[in-house]
């Protein structure tokens, strides 16, 4: 993966225990680490710029991400936790709906997170990721539904998770590495006289001939062992939810707030990106 890129992010209120994908880990999910990080400097600086209140760190577990060793929240350990994320992060599928599946804790909170390459968080990168994500917003963010096309965005998510407008904001992040692993196939029963798969029904993909000539199986696409690209990921939860169903994340005296502070900005780095640009073309005429 080149550069900063974002996966789908966890927005609903409850998450269900994925026990497939907790099993899928195996023998690696000790491989699996989690460090909290604390990104509060960044994403604060760039809260100033529209005039929102500064987070402060989560303390109560229904402020934190559960990754410490003895945490447990809704049956989920830290360990189970940490593997369940890093199953979300490698998935084929990369929507909302998808992570939150995997995800085995009740956090009411709305999450952000980066993919991200480096050894450590890097997360100024993630902070003007997320700020860029105000392009993607015509006017004024609408109801919130789990349905609505521009919420299942993650950088739009990611965005509204940044810029909190509830009452004393909190935030947590922490810094997620999963290595690569081996995807050994399942072992699939066969049954030559009835055609069955593993759950003891006839396979409708099966030979329905006379039965006088007997077929080898043929040796599928899931028959062989395949390794995944190791993931790192940096994912936050700023508490309280910012996403309510039915409910806009902003009034209108807000989001004007939020967007008069982030083009204030913009259009102050622009002459300075432009003065450097006529410097270098200076230089190169001379």
């Amino acid at each position: 993966m080149v550069g900063l890129k974002f996966l789908s992010l966890a927005t609903a209120t409850i998450f269900l225990l994925d026990t497939n994908g907790a099993n899928a880990a195996g023998s690696a999910a000790d491989t699996y680490t989690a460090k909290r990080v604390d990104c509060s400097a960044s994403m604060n600086e760039a809260r100033k710029l529209v005039g929102f209140a500064e987070f402060t760190e989560g303390q109560t577990a229904e402020e934190k991400l559960p990754i410490d060793p003895v945490s447990k929240t809704a049956g989920a350990t830290g360990t189970t936790y940490i593997e369940s994320v890093c199953s979300a992060l490698k998935a084929v599928r990369r929507d909302t709906e998808f992570l939150n599946s995997q995800l085995p804790c009740a956090l009411d909170g709305t999450y952000a997170y980066a993919v991200q390459e480096g050894t450590d968080a890097d997360c100024e990168a993630a902070v003007d990721h997320w700020k860029a994500a105000l392009s993607n917003f015509k006017s004024l963010p609408p109801q919130y539904t789990e349905d609505t096309e521009l919420y299942k965005d993650p950088q739009n998510v990611s965005f509204i998770s940044l810029f909190n407008p509830k009452e004393n904001p909190k935030v947590d992040c922490a810094y997620f590495t999963c290595p690569a692993k081996e995807n050994k196939p399942k072992q699939q029963s066969t049954d030559v006289v009835g055609g069955t798969g593993d759950n003891g029904e006839k396979d409708p993909n099966a030979d329905e001939g006379d039965g006088d000539d007997e077929e080898e199986p043929e040796t599928g696409e899931g028959s062989e062992t395949t390794t995944d690209k190791e993931v790192k990921a940096l994912l936050c939860i700023t508490t309280p939810n910012a996403l309510t169903q039915g409910a806009a994340p902003y009034t209108q005296a807000q989001w004007d707030q939020i967007t008069a502070g982030l083009n204030k900005n913009a259009a102050h780095a622009l002459p300075i990106s432009l003065g450097f640009a006529v410097a270098a073309v200076g230089v190169l005429l001379l």
